[in-house]
């Protein structure tokens, strides 16, 4: 009786205590994902930097950059969700002394169906959600990555797992001691068969050498396209990426691919609201702002240097006159002072 008593107490234990990848959906939940920076890699050799390609073929280089969210509200099984994300612009992505930082931020309130992880508006589902995939078992099984990627439609993917950690590659702290995972790639490849994933031709993407797939001698095996993958917890919480592409960065800040390891580094549930209300001011849809901001002070950089030149002329040219006004008033001097002393002893 007693063991059955302890082995009662036990569960109960179990039942109470979270695990340490619990997951729940709930009101005031949060979480805080940042750019990874590899501690071999310090600021002496070169500064740690995230690549993104905006709408228009143009590339930014973020620093530090961080993606918050927070669920605000939950009624119906449509949730409030406040999404934030902020870092820094740089103009260079190495270290010099005329590295320009300059910071941005960007907040927006979306709905979400919870049903179907849909982002929607009064038009219905807009974009996926990929913060965490539902919970089960899972094997090729075919899943929507975005609903309109840069405008040309869905991308599919395929979700995975779970699967047994075979080595420890993950860069985030909630995944050193992930015993199995779930991830959804993009990439489907089967031995014999060519891979398949998002061409980025298909979906209006410039055609660039790191988007080409390689095989392990470098040489080119597929058409240009984008492999990603992210990797989850058994419960379903997302965990880290390296390259990312999500809707809402790509619908409403116009970034198409983010290219840089984003790990979580805090999660939880909160009575407060944490990040705060998206002004006008963080509704921007672009980074053109920041970007003309960066050229202004690029060339303000150069102001000073050409400054200096200018007030060095006009220095050097008046002490140029001053010298030469010198040189001419000794001898008239020397004449006048010769001439007042015959006066003066003729007079005597």
């Amino acid at each position: 009786m007693k063991k059955i008593t302890l082995f009662f107490i036990f569960l109960l234990v179990l039942a109470l205590v979270p695990s340490t990848y619990s997951f729940d959906i709930e009101e005031g939940f949060y979480a805080r994902y940042e750019m990874y920076k590899n501690p071999e890699i310090i600021m002496e050799e070169r500064y740690d930097f995230s690549v993104a390609l905006l709408k228009g073929d143009k590339e930014v280089f973020f620093s530090n950059f961080i993606y918050t969210y927070q669920i605000l509200d939950i009624e119906d099984n449509i949730a409030d969700v406040r999404i934030c994300f902020e870092g820094e612009l740089i103009n260079e992505p190495t270290y010099k002394e005329d590295l320009i930082r300059l910071p941005f931020k960007r907040i927006f309130d979306i709905k979400l169906n919870l049903d179907t992880l849909e982002m929607i508006d009064e038009s219905g589902a807009w974009g996926k959600w990929l913060f965490w995939v539902p919970q089960g078992l899972y094997d090729r099984k075919e899943y929507i990555f975005m609903e309109n990627w840069n405008d040309h439609g869905k991308v599919t993917g395929w979700l995975n797992g779970p699967l047994e950690m075979m080595m420890q590659f993950l860069q985030s702290p909630y995944g050193k001691d992930l015993k199995h995972y779930t991830y959804l790639t993009t990439l489907y490849w089967k031995k014999g068969e060519p891979w398949i994933y998002p061409l980025c031709e298909d979906y209006g993407i410039p055609l660039r050498e790191e988007f080409y797939m390689l095989n392990e001698e470098g040489e080119q095996t597929s058409e240009p396209g984008l492999e990603t993958y992210y990797v989850y917890t058994d419960e379903g919480l997302f965990i880290e990426t390296i390259t990312y592409i999500d809707d809402f960065l790509d619908q409403k800040l116009g970034i198409l691919i983010l290219s840089g390891e984003m790990i979580l580094t805090d999660y939880g549930v909160s009575d407060e609201i944490l990040i705060e209300e998206p002004k006008t001011e963080y509704q921007k849809s672009t980074f053109d702002e920041e970007l003309a901001r960066i050229e202004e002070l690029k060339e303000q950089q150069k102001t000073p240097q050409k400054t200096e030149q200018k007030t060095e002329t006009p220095q050097s040219t008046k002490e140029k006159e001053e010298q030469n006004i010198v040189i001419y008033l000794v001898p008239v001097l020397a004449v006048v002072i010769i001439v007042a002393f015959i006066m003066f002893k003729e007079k005597r």
